[in-house]
């Protein structure tokens, strides 16, 4: 007779509170809890079952010193369980023994010096899906814990239905949010893009959409300029800007320039949505502001003077890099030497604490000429 470790009637009310946290994403912790206590298992997660991810996604607290060692040590570069994925995609559900044998676990150095560190050992991935998204819930038992057997296999392999039910939740209510925050922007006469976890564009505001033209397009869910460096440090940003504290890292923290020939550049600073459900349900987890500088007033060299404590000639420079241009295009402007301008671009960024010249645009065509006292 076989013995089961699963649960079915503590399972199926494990997965009643599933959809209770597709509404509300901070219990997914403890409906985690509740499903490893329904299967034998020693802790559970969520992952996409295709593609990067990062840090932070819903997992149990037991796994938390476990997932910070995967990716601190780089073993989600070797993660020998990827190979369960062609059997979750054929039967839906996949057991460690699919993909290993009792040689694997005494012989492969992932079961040993990262899992055997933990004490584990046998693990079971459900997958289900939302949109285009495929995820997976994966169980994790411990050595003295036992193997998922077919048998339970044939369980596990009814939860999809309903996770992917809430994930299908959790995607609307975030589209919902994607929505309202879309208006609004629109609603403050913001230009901005939507940005998914793989960096792609998933939506644009009729703002933005406005924007695009011969030298700025939507190309494969990309922003694109006509010069390609421009649009290599645009995706450079919006990479660190998903995968990096933006503090700590300058591709994140400053803003990207896209040239227009004949008109004032376009400033694009991306920053990850807060609020949202957990990113791997979400539509859609950054956003990038685009500011149009041929909408902005240039302040005058005056003003920069007495904000910035700016020479006069360096307040010329500057009132030329609120305008977008670069230090040659300024030289020829001015008629200086292209080492003059260099000098004082350099002055200008140090007295306004900027690193990059489309980090003095945005700032100095942000200002408020109204909020500056007149000078007598």
């Amino acid at each position: 007779m076989i013995v089961l470790q699963i649960d079915p009637l503590r399972l199926d009310d494990a997965l009643d509170q599933v959809l209770e946290a597709a509404l509300a994403p901070e219990r997914w912790s403890a409906v985690l809890e509740r499903i490893c206590e329904a299967t034998g298992s020693f802790g559970a997660h969520i992952l996409p079952l295709r593609g990067k991810f990062s840090p932070g996604v819903p997992a149990t607290p037991s796994l938390h010193e476990g997932f910070e060692a995967y990716f601190r040590e780089g073993w989600y570069l070797q993660d020998i369980r990827f190979g369960c994925v062609p059997h979750v995609l054929k039967k839906g559900v996949a057991v460690e023994h699919d993909i290993s044998s009792e040689e694997d676990f005494r012989r492969s150095a992932y079961y040993n010096d990262f899992l055997g560190r933990f004490g584990f050992r046998y693990s079971a991935m459900v997958g289900f899906t939302t949109g285009d998204t495929l995820l997976s819930l994966g169980l994790q038992r411990t050595i003295r814990d036992g193997p998922f057997d077919r048998e339970e296999e044939r369980v596990l392999v009814r939860m999809r239905s309903r996770l992917s039910l809430a994930a299908d939740i959790m995607r609307g209510v975030s589209l919902e949010r994607l929505d309202a925050m879309s208006n609004a922007f629109d609603m403050a006469d913001i230009a901005c893009a939507f940005y998914d976890r793989h960096g792609r564009v998933t939506r644009l505001n009729k703002l933005s959409e406005g924007l695009l033209d011969q030298d700025i397009r939507l190309l494969q869910g990309e922003l694109t300029s006509r010069w390609p460096e421009e649009s290599t440090a645009l995706r450079g940003h919006i990479k660190a800007v998903l995968q990096s504290p933006a503090i700590a890292d300058s591709a994140a923290s400053s803003p990207v320039r896209l040239s227009r020939p004949g008109r004032r550049p376009l400033i694009i600073r991306a920053q990850r949505l807060r609020g949202m459900p957990a990113e791997i349900f979400s539509h859609s987890v950054a956003v990038a502001v685009i500011t149009d500088l041929e909408d902005r007033p240039v302040p005058t060299g005056k003003v920069l003077q007495l904000l910035f404590a700016l020479t006069a000639q360096e307040a010329i420079v500057a009132t030329q890099l609120a305008r977008g241009l670069g230090p040659k295009e300024i030289a020829e402007a001015l008629e200086l030497g292209y080492e003059t301008v260099r000098t004082h671009t350099k002055s200008v960024m140090q007295k306004t604490d900027t690193k990059r010249q489309s980090e003095v645009a945005a700032l100095l065509s942000g200002i408020r000429l109204s909020s500056v006292r007149k000078m007598d």
